[in-house]
């Protein structure tokens, strides 16, 4: 499931937010520590807080830093690039931020001395910036590592999608030629027979194609994947012969995503490898119900006691099982069963 982009942007704040605060809360007694061997609780909460104070710009200018290395990445060929920029960045970026906190002390020490302190002098507060900026050049180093296995994690995520897109169209395409050849032989055979009967296989065929060329989404609604369904069956029937088709879906079912000609296997597989009664008709039915946690769409047919081979209209249920291994991962299930004289293969499909 694709989050939207607000709540995409939502967690990432949230996460950088709360990476800050840990290492703000594990910071303070360490800086407590620095200035008495014996800190008291208040000094530790004390120090928790100035830290944290100082954390706080680099916890804003982080995304921007992050951007910053999507845009300068290391490691494509423009390495000295990408260096230079990161490096010039540096010495903008840390006394930049370094400097908020103890600015902002030194103007409240001017408003309200009594509270805060005397303010300091302009050199000691040069100095302070100094140090804290040479201190902070780790943090700046740390940021930019970070945001440079974002961007590779994220050109991996991104490659590994591209690659399942192609590796899906593939799979999808595997059955066009096989399964053109065949019809088309089917065609010819009928034309020395009817031509009436050809031409209705001819335009049987051509709403298959047309329909198959049209679909260039993974997923697709059920009502449009029964049409598909429907399509072939009706292909079926003109180069074949009888059909007994019997549909069952629940309610409010139709719009739901599926697989895109991801039945197309299956209902081959029943119709080639399964038994037909004795005046040659066959069987199938599909059956859609709604789980609890996902969409289950059941294909029987009866089973044949003799093996047939394929006649190309499908690579088979491998083929289904790869497609949805690179849809879902490990989120599907499908079995293969034979149950009495039905054979029957059940894909649960995760709701989202």
């Amino acid at each position: 499931m694709i989050r939207p982009p607000h709540t995409f942007t939502i967690v990432r704040t949230a996460w950088i937010a709360a990476a800050w605060t840990v290492v703000a809360i594990a910071w303070g007694p360490a800086a407590a520590l620095a200035f008495s061997p014996n800190p008291s609780a208040g000094t530790v909460l004390q120090a928790i807080a100035i830290t944290f104070a100082s954390f706080v710009p680099w916890a804003f200018a982080t995304p921007c830093l992050f951007g910053l290395c999507r845009r300068n990445p290391l490691g494509e060929g423009r390495n000295a690039t990408s260096m230079m920029v990161l490096s010039l960045a540096a010495v903008l970026v840390v006394p930049g931020l370094t400097m908020i906190v103890p600015i902002l002390q030194r103007i409240g020490a001017e408003i309200w001395p009594a509270i805060i302190g005397a303010p300091q002098s302009a050199g000691d507060l040069a100095r302070r910036i100094l140090v804290t900026s040479l201190f902070a050049l780790p943090t700046y180093v740390a940021v930019i590592a970070i945001g440079q296995t974002l961007v590779w994690a994220g050109r991996a995520r991104d490659q590994e999608a591209r690659s399942a897109r192609t590796e899906l169209r593939a799979l999808r395409a595997e059955l066009s030629p096989h399964f053109l050849m065949n019809a088309l032989g089917s065609i010819a055979q009928i034309a020395h027979v009817s031509a009436d009967r050809a031409e209705a296989a001819l335009s049987a065929l051509a709403d298959v194609l047309r329909g198959g060329l049209m679909v260039e989404a993974e997923t697709q609604t059920l009502a449009d994947e029964l049409g598909a369904v429907d399509e072939h069956l009706m292909l079926y029937r003109e180069l074949t012969g009888a059909l007994d088709y019997q549909r069952h879906v629940g309610d409010g079912l139709w719009h739901r995503l599926v697989p895109s000609r991801i039945l197309i296997p299956l209902i081959e597989n029943a119709l080639t490898h399964g038994a037909a009664l004795s005046d040659g008709t066959r069987q199938l039915t599909i059956r859609v119900a709604n789980g609890p946690s996902s969409l289950r769409i059941e294909v029987s047919n009866p089973a044949s006691t003799t093996p047939r081979p394929s006649n190309g209209l499908s690579s088979g249920l491998a083929q289904v099982q790869q497609r949805l291994t690179l849809l879902y991962r490990e989120r599907f299930g499908m079995t293969a069963s034979l149950t009495g004289e039905q054979f029957n293969v059940v894909l649960d499909l995760p709701n989202a």
